[in-house]
């Protein structure tokens, strides 16, 4: 149990921290094309599909966002350690 007496969730136990980088279909669109073959969503399917996983780790003890107000991938990508 946590200090105010809760069980510890799944996403709790089960992750030390969680490093959500936000979508380029969130504030970097013009790198958000279809080049990626991962990619299969529109922009803004790719966006709902973002806010439902951050939603989804919301309350994480060790939860971090990075965002894309980065000049570029590499310094985005430098905010994750």
């Amino acid at each position: 149990m946590d200090e105010v007496g809760f069980e510890p969730s799944i996403k709790d136990k089960r992750y030390d921290a969680v490093i959500h980088m936000v979508t380029a279909a969130e504030g970097a669109e013009e790198f958000y094309d279809y080049g990626n073959e991962a990619r299969f969503e529109d922009i803004q399917g790719a966006r709902d599909r973002d806010k439902r996983l951050r939603e989804a780790y919301l309350g994480h003890h060790r939860y971090y966002i990075v965002d894309n107000s980065h000049k570029n991938f590499g310094e985005k990508l430098s905010k994750t350690t």
